[in-house]
């Protein structure tokens, strides 16, 4: 493989950003296409340079077998080469005396980064905006519309930061670039503001007989008096409930339907809707707990089983969890059960095989006819049948065998 270096001489056509305008003219003796590359990447090299300090610069390239391949070491800053071919530079062979080839590169800065400072200009613009909504919001007292519009805001900056240090490497900054907001002035003035709300629960306690609570509300204010179009969320656990707002007298009512009822916790927690930062900086991230009571009737039935006394006996805590008791009383309604497994196959291998059935329960009698259905993995079918006992819901049995519950 022949290998041998070819000076290129690259003359710098303008010393400084003058007009905006950057050129450079590049000789080789390689191809014309060889200076027109080399005049683009005298081009590239004189942006990043002239954005730190002007200078004369000489370039080597080396030549393998007729090919060239232009040493890229100062493309790495934002790929600044293949940037301004994408953005247009303007390329103008030359004749030259001899038997070389030559070529002028010209590139307007305000055009090669027009984008970036349009995407830029924009996010300043953004950012008052929410700004500007976010002061008025807080004067008006709408504290979630404030909060929104700070977390919109807030990725913005980040985002113009980057783009900064991108045009940063190939244009001369000045203080038009300059970010200048107040974000963390808001954000202390909206704390100030959040501190002083209160949550008021309901003074009633509640005793429930199914997974019911009726209406129940709370009452929001802050310095000022009460506060409509507060947004309040109620979770038990990690469930959310409900979603509310405050009306005009800042109250926001509730009606939950599906609350814990077989086992606890017996409360409801009433936190605002509002980011988890903020309500921690205000202390409001635990807001306020409402408790009720759960008092189950006792449902008795008589219960015919003829399966193995595993399964029965699994029957019977099923039924017991739900407050449903078998007795021998003549007056409870005779139950009968009936078990149907569909075999799914083995999950694992080894002493670790297990079995998956399809499995359907069903409980009948004069008046009442209950089938639910569930998937059951286990040791064996037995076992398979007992777990998927454990997952069915008995919510309609529930409500079939209410008439014989005291």
């Amino acid at each position: 493989m022949k290998l041998h270096v070819l000076i290129l001489s690259m003359i710098l056509a303008v010393q400084a950003f003058a007009g905006r305008i950057i050129t450079y003219t590049a000789t080789s003796n390689v191809s014309q296409e060889d200076a027109n590359n080399a005049a683009i990447a005298g081009v590239a090299k004189q942006i990043v340079s002239q954005v730190n300090a002007s200078q004369t610069l000489t370039k080597s390239e080396i030549t393998r077998d007729g090919s060239s391949t232009l040493d890229e070491t100062f493309f790495s800053s934002n790929n600044v080469k293949s940037n301004i071919k994408l953005k247009g530079v303007t390329i103008v062979p030359e004749k030259t005396d001899g038997k070389g080839f030559k070529a002028t590169a010209k590139l307007d800065m305000d055009e090669f980064t027009a984008d970036i400072q349009f995407q830029m200009k924009r996010i300043k613009e953004d950012i008052a905006k929410y700004e500007s909504s976010a002061r008025e919001a807080l004067a008006n007292r709408l504290y979630a519309k404030a909060a929104n519009d700070l977390e919109s805001a807030r990725p913005l900056v980040p985002e113009y930061e980057r783009m900064l240090w991108q045009l940063s490497k190939v244009y001369p900054l000045n203080d038009s670039h300059k970010l200048v907001h107040d974000l963390s002035g808001i954000e202390a003035s909206l704390l100030a503001k959040l501190s002083k709300i209160t949550l008021q629960g309901p003074s009633e306690s509640f005793t429930l007989t199914k997974s019911e609570m009726p209406e129940w509300g709370v009452q929001v204010s802050d310095d000022q008096g009460a506060l409509s179009g507060f947004p309040l969320i109620a979770k038990q656990g990690r469930q959310t409930l409900s979603e509310k707002r405050s009306d005009e007298s800042g109250r926001a009512s509730f009606v939950l339907r599906k609350v814990n009822f077989e086992k606890g916790p017996y409360t409801i927690t009433v936190v605002p809707n509002l980011p988890m930062g903020l309500l921690k900086s205000a202390e409001l991230d635990q807001g306020i707990e409402v408790s009720y009571e759960v008092s189950q009737k006792r449902c008795e039935i008589r219960l015919e089983c003829k399966q193995i006394a595993n399964l029965c006996s699994a029957v019977e805590n099923a039924l017991s969890q739900k407050s449903i008791f078998t007795t021998d009383n003549a007056k409870a309604p005779l139950l009968k059960t009936q078990f149907t497994s569909t075999s799914r196959g083995s999950i694992g291998s080894g002493n670790n095989a297990m079995s998956s059935f399809d499995v359907t329960f069903s409980l009948k009698g004069e008046k009442i006819s209950f089938t639910a259905k569930s998937k059951g993995v286990g040791k064996n079918e037995l076992d398979a049948n007992v777990k998927a006992l454990q997952k069915m819901d008995f919510a309609d049995l529930q409500k079939q065998v209410a008439p014989y519950c005291k």
